[in-house]
């Protein structure tokens, strides 16, 4: 009887949050431990009418991480909708790159135990974090601040 062998594979999806002032697609602040629901516009919570504009620092950080990890960096890339309902995601839909993301087949060398690795990057994209629950003495919170800030 023949034996199969079988080699792990292992894949990993890794946020980054980018050290940016200011949100993905807004100006309201990015500052970490300030009052719930204080960072927040019409945009982030997307509310009729509002406008998304693209934070062009995110875009430079992007570029320079996929630069530092051998990306190729797209031509063209767009962003779309990720539609799900969850409490802390007050637009129902998360924007984030999906099939034209703006870099793929990067990688990152490692070594272990004097033994140069290579990990493969299969793609660099930007969309935005949604925002935290907060649970305390019994109760259930939503603090929205952190919609909207930019993730690599």
């Amino acid at each position: 009887m023949a034996t199969t062998t079988y080699e792990p594979v292992i894949g990993l999806e890794v946020h980054a949050q980018l050290k940016t002032e200011t949100k993905m697609f807004c100006g309201c602040s990015t500052r970490f431990g300030e009052p719930p629901n204080t960072q927040v516009c019409p945009v982030c919570l997307g509310l009729p009418g509002s406008l998304p504009v693209p934070n062009a620092l995110a875009f430079e950080f992007a570029l320079k991480a996929a630069l530092a990890l051998h990306c190729e960096i797209a031509g063209f890339t767009k962003f779309d909708r990720k539609n799900y309902y969850y409490p802390d995601l007050p637009k129902n839909y998360q924007i984030s790159q999906y099939d034209l993301p703006f870099s793929k087949k990067g990688y990152l060398d490692i070594a272990v135990e004097g033994v140069t690795k290579r990990i493969g990057i299969t793609r660099i994209h930007l969309e935005e974090d949604a925002g935290k629950l907060v649970h305390s003495d019994g109760s259930s919170g939503v603090d929205l601040n952190r919609t909207g800030t930019p993730l690599l």
